[in-house]
């Protein structure tokens, strides 16, 4: 069944249905994973290695809607880093204690981990606010979108 750039089928849009709630798993991990855009997965979603494009090439979603929009990616980013920290903490320290080669390796596996998390993190935030309908092209509808 072929798609239209919003990722819902022409069908399904006969009826009135959008499947960006349901996209499913598979759809958020290639997308996170690429970088691609959430609605039609052909083009970048990434003009640089941290900046979005502010409307993608292949569809013309408009990626950021508000100011802030993708603060909710910083968090998600941190908080992937903490985890990645704590795991290596909960593997090192019992073996080594807390010398100060553990908390020099604790430094720069953060120093790493925040800047090599942050990429995906912002994707797997751009794919949540696509499927949530924040994402969308600027002539889509009113009854297209969803919020």
């Amino acid at each position: 069944m072929t798609r239209e750039p919003s990722g819902v089928a022409p069908a399904d849009r006969a009826r009135g249905e959008d499947d960006r709630a349901f996209a499913g798993v598979g759809r958020m991990v290639r997308t996170t994973v690429t970088g691609r855009c959430p609605a039609c997965e052909r083009a970048s979603a990434f003009a640089g290695p941290y900046r979005l494009h502010a409307t993608c090439p292949a569809c013309g979603v408009r990626f950021e809607r508000d100011p802030g929009s993708f603060l909710g990616s910083l968090a998600v980013g941190y908080g992937l880093a903490i985890l990645t920290l704590v795991a290596y903490a909960l593997i090192v320290v019992p073996r080594h204690g807390l010398s100060d080669a553990v908390v020099a390796g604790m430094v720069g596996l953060a120093l790493v981990a925040v800047p090599a998390l942050y990429r995906p993190a912002k994707a797997w935030w751009l794919w949540w606010m696509w499927a949530a309908g924040f994402v969308h092209r600027d002539d889509a509808a009113s009854g297209d979108r969803i919020g």
